[in-house]
C-alpha cells in the first residue's frame, strides 16, 4: 500500500512538473535609468542614448529562458521603454529653411540571430519613435528691418517629448536554454548644417520580458513560422 501511494505521488509530481513546463515560463531584464526634460527642453537624468548622432546598441538588455519540448513552442518577447526625442530647428535671415530628424528603434534576437524572430522587419527591428521637424519662411525677406546688416531676424522651434512604448515580437524555438537580447539605438539623426539646429535622444527606464507560450495544432491558429 505504501509503495502504491509513493508511486502515485511520484507520478503526480512528474505530471505537475510536465504541465508547469508546457504551460509556460517567464523571465525578464530591467534598465532603471530615467530620462527627464529640463530647462530649454534638454534631457536630464541618467537615461541611455543621450546623444544626437546615430549609435548602435546604446542600451542592451539580455535575459535567458528555458523552453519545453514539443512542437509549437513560441516566445512572446516584449521590449518596453520610455523614449525621448529632442528637435530644435532655427531659421534666420540667411537660412530660410531648417529641418531636424531623429528616431529610436529596438532590435530583438534570440541566441544571437533574428532568424527566428517575427513581428518586426527582416532584422528583427521595429521603430519605437521617430520625428521629422521642418520650418521655413519667406517673411524675413519682406520685412525691412530684417534686410539691414545690423538686425538679424530669427525663429526657433524646440520640441522635446517623453513617451512610453512597447512592442511584441514572436519567436518559435526548439526546446532548451535560449538567450534573448533587446537592443535600442538612435537612428536617422540629422539636422540642417550651419543653422543652429540640433537633435538629441534619451531612453529609460526600460525592460524586456519573455514568456514561453505554445501554439497547439488543434487551436485553429493561423500563425506560421
Amino acid at each position: 500500500m505504501k509503495k502504491a501511494v509513493l508511486l502515485f505521488a511520484v507520478c503526480l509530481l512528474a505530471t505537475s512538473m510536465a504541465f508547469a513546463q508546457s504551460s509556460g515560463n517567464f523571465d525578464g531584464a530591467v534598465f532603471s535609468g530615467t530620462c527627464t526634460i529640463g530647462a530649454g527642453g534638454a534631457f536630464g537624468g541618467n537615461g541611455a542614448c543621450q546623444n544626437g548622432t546615430n549609435a548602435s546598441d546604446c542600451e542592451v538588455l539580455n535575459t535567458t529562458i528555458k523552453t519545453s519540448s514539443g512542437s509549437g513552442v513560441t516566445l512572446l518577447i516584449t521590449p518596453s521603454a520610455v523614449t525621448g526625442l529632442f528637435t530644435d530647428t532655427k531659421i534666420t535671415t540667411t537660412i530660410p529653411s531648417a529641418s531636424a530628424e531623429i528616431g529610436i528603434k529596438v532590435c530583438v534576437n534570440v541566441d544571437g540571430s533574428a532568424a527566428h524572430v517575427v513581428g518586426g522587419d527582416i532584422n528583427g527591428c521595429a521603430m519605437y519613435d521617430e520625428r521629422f521637424q521642418q520650418i521655413s519662411t519667406n517673411l524675413f525677406s519682406t520685412i525691412t528691418e530684417c534686410a539691414t546688416a545690423t538686425t538679424e531676424c530669427n525663429f526657433d522651434l524646440i520640441l522635446s517629448t517623453l513617451s512610453a512604448h512597447s512592442y511584441n515580437f514572436l519567436a518559435q524555438v526548439p526546446n532548451g536554454q535560449h538567450t534573448v537580447t533587446a537592443a535600442w539605438s538612435v537612428v536617422d539623426a540629422a539636422a540642417t548644417a550651419n543653422s543652429g539646429s540640433s537633435v538629441a535622444a534619451c531612453l529609460g527606464p526600460g525592460n524586456v520580458t519573455v514568456t514561453q507560450t505554445k501554439v497547439f495544432s488543434n487551436s485553429g491558429s493561423t500563425l506560421t513560422f
